[in-house]
């Protein structure tokens, strides 16, 4: 194994020396013809990696080249029907700007080495920095993925806590609100619903196909949808009502939306008596939430609110609030998320036609799976930044990445040396850059795998180029009631490699690789064992289903301690909140000529990793900057304009856009614009970065990063470019 594993990195850096920069690189142009010319199409059956939702695909190759990528109807995620991104996929294998080979940094610029090099020298330097400081001296941060177990055993077996993920920039609130509560994270019947609530979910543009789709059939069939945003977004455009909610509000709406259900008698009274415990708490402390309080803090009408109570409880059981997914907001996220858990509770949606379901299948831990690698030890040391910790009790497993920066310059409760970033851009995503790169100067070892070069690649001292999810397999998904394998339509341009590949060699040499004595092959078919499917088969049919596909309508097991969906938790109380959902403000407050900075995403763009790409660019090219009609007249400023856009953490420039369609309190811009990486030549410059105004705040429950709570001041300016 040693010897063929030395024979492919030996091949592999021969063949790849002069690909490095463009050289021996087929052009685009040449490809197209060749693609022309006559010849067979292929149909691999694959899973996009456009976005974080894994839809399946079906990737149409001729040639030898990918011509065209189109839904595939045996998956569940997405049934036939890809979105922009997804079809946009072959310029991302075909992009000239992508990375082509493993990079070292000597000086201010970067070098092409061998694979063995890199492997080499990363691993001795891993070695040194854990004999010297302790392996917890190492921080792996990544966007998970389908090859996410093959990071947890890395660190495991390294020594280190500290594997973080993107999700206190995401979904944070969401998880600790669910898995406490629910035990673990729901989600929605979307094609049976029958009224929906959206606390700022916008479905549209943070785009899951089969979830939109499913909500567009409920829609045809008499939904009533709700948008509760401050920003009249695509989804918003789509809803039956637009509630122009305060930013940072939805929590005082939904408490009182408790309020009225519980004094109405509105709830699902068998279904709260046999499936929930802590009604009587929750009773109590929502008594004092009114429809008129909440007028006062929300600025939407008591009747509206009560009318849309109302309503909404009539629609029971297929009577839902979203769960949300980009929940990581306010300060009062948790409690926000946690309210509306109450509210599907109280209507008896769980496992109710057009209610919340849990998913059928899952794959076990790789934590309890066994044959294939030594028995992996827990690391000894706790985390850098405490989560799961004493003060941070539910953030266990979801990290707060954000806070990274502070910890590698304050050298507690250790000192950081080496950190590792797989598929994440943590410089651009996890707000204020400025610091990052401050921090990232400071490290011995900084490790970027990824397929471009990223900002964040830009500051490390070794780039591994991955291969695109087009030229690479990965273990095997689960979607919905099937499993699914990502293979490769063509073979790596470039002298790119897999990330499994990628973590297994980096393992070997830095010590321990004995843990990854195994396939790809023999890892997938430990995954699948439980669900008598193979590997191979995988390969040969691309997505295989588990059952008939028919939903059966019943309450699931609730996994909590109690057995049941507890409205009122200790769990919380040990976190610091309160047992039951209670109102908590937001953590700044609008007014004396500032504004409230909101981010988001849109439907052709992916965090900030697809703005390269020269079809999603020619669609949105640069973001604007949402500004309510009356206060930009306030300001003295014009559609169009350019404007500078400060808060107490940075400032960059950009258009205005002037509109009715955003709460007077608040401007709003796309999350991902404003790249700085020159290495991508379509993105560089092309409009405003949020992480130079947004800070790294903890959200006091779940650790998540609170991206809307910061201020900005507005102003109109003669000229000038991004900062």
């Amino acid at each position: 194994m040693k010897l063929t594993r030395r024979s492919f990195l030996k091949a592999s850096a021969a063949t790849g020396a002069l690909a490095a920069l463009s050289g021996g690189v087929m052009s685009f142009e040449r490809w197209a013809a060749k693609a022309a010319e006559t010849g067979e199409v292929k149909l691999i059956p694959s899973i996009c990696e456009m976005c974080g939702t894994k839809c399946g695909i079906i990737v149409k190759v001729k040639n030898g080249r990918v011509v065209k990528i189109e839904g595939n109807k045996e998956h569940p995620n997405g049934k036939g029907k890809i979105c922009a991104r997804g079809n946009a996929g072959m310029k991302l294998l075909y992009d000239p700007d992508r990375l082509k080979q493993p990079l070292k940094k000597e000086g201010d610029r970067f070098v092409p080495i061998s694979w063995e090099q890199a492997f080499r020298e990363i691993g001795e330097k891993l070695k040194e920095i854990k004999a010297k400081y302790g392996p917890e001296a190492l921080v792996w941060s990544t966007h998970p993925e389908l090859a996410y177990d093959y990071e947890v055993i890395f660190n495991q077996a390294f020594g280190s806590p500290n594997l973080s993920a993107h999700a206190p920039t995401c979904y944070s609130p969401r998880n600790v609100a669910y898995k406490t509560m629910y035990g673990e994270v729901p989600t929605v019947d979307y094609g049976n619903v029958k009224y929906y609530i959206s606390c700022g979910r916008n479905l549209v543009e943070g785009i899951n196909v089969s979830q939109v789709t499913g909500i567009m059939k409920a829609k045809e069939k008499g939904a009533k949808l709700i948008a509760l945003d401050p920003r009249y977004s695509n989804f918003a455009a789509l809803a039956s009502e637009w509630v122009p909610i305060r930013p940072g509000t939805d929590l005082a709406f939904l408490l009182a939306m408790i309020h009225l259900i519980i004094k109405n008698e509105w709830y699902d009274k068998e279904f709260v008596k046999n499936y929930t415990i802590g009604f009587e708490e929750v009773a109590a402390e929502v008594e004092k939430y009114t429809p008129k309080w909440a007028e006062e803090i929300t600025g939407i009408p008591a009747a509206t609110i009560e009318r849309i109570t109302e309503e909404f409880a009539k629609a029971k059981p297929a009577a839902v609030v979203d769960p949300g997914w980009h929940t990581s907001r306010y300060m009062n996220s948790t409690e926000m998320v946690r309210a509306g858990a109450v509210i599907n509770a109280l209507m008896g949606n769980l496992g109710m036609k057009g209610g919340l379901k849990f998913p059928k299948y899952k794959f076990t831990k790789v934590e309890e799976r066994e044959g294939l690698w030594p028995k992996l030890e827990k690391p000894k040391a706790k985390r850098f930044d405490g989560a799961g910790g004493e003060k941070w009790p539910l953030a266990k497993g979801l990290g707060m990445i954000q806070m990274l920066p502070e910890h590698i310059l304050s050298g507690q409760p250790y000192p950081i040396k080496a950190y590792i970033v797989n598929h994440h851009n943590p410089v651009r995503s996890a707000g204020n850059s400025q610091k990052w790169i401050e921090a990232l100067k400071k490290l011995e070892l900084l490790v970027v795998i990824d397929v471009q070069m990223s900002e964040t690649a830009m500051m490390a001292h070794y780039v591994l180029p991955e291969s695109t999810y087009l030229e690479r397999f990965d273990p095997p998904q689960i979607a919905g009631n099937a499993v699914a394998l990502r293979q490769p339509a063509v073979k790596p341009l470039h002298n790119t490699m897999g990330v499994d590949d990628i973590i297994k060699e980096l393992a070997h040499e830095a010590g321990i690789g004995q843990y990854f004595n195994f396939t790809l092959e023999q890892f997938s078919d430990q995954m699948l064992k439980p669900f008598n499917v193979t590997f191979k088969q995988l390969v040969e049919k691309g997505v295989i289903a588990l059952d008939d596909g028919k939903t059966e309508y019943k309450v699931p097991e609730i996994k909590t301690e109690s057995g049941k969906i507890e409205l009122a938790s200790s769990a919380f109380e040990k976190a610091g909140a309160k047992k039951v959902p209670t109102w908590v403000p937001p953590g700044v407050t609008e007014g004396n000529g500032k504004l409230r900075f909101l981010h988001g995403h849109t439907a052709v763009h992916t965090h900030t990793s697809t703005f390269n790409n020269e079809y999603l660019h020619a669609l949105m090219p640069e973001n604007v900057l949402w500004i309510n009609t009356r206060t930009a007249e306030k300001l003295g400023i014009k559609n169009g304009d350019l404007v500078e856009v400060k808060s107490d953490y940075g400032k960059v420039t950009i258009k205005a856009k002037v509109t009715e369609a955003i709460h007077p309190d608040a401007v709003f811009m796309v999350h991902g614009f404003g790249g700085f990486s020159p290495y991508q030549k379509k993105a560089y410059k092309k409009g405003a970065s949020t992480s130079f105004i947004i800070p790294c705040h903890v959200e006091p429950v779940s650790g998540a990063s609170a991206d809307c709570e910061v201020l900005v001041e507005v102003r109109k300016v003669g000229g000038g470019a991004n900062a």
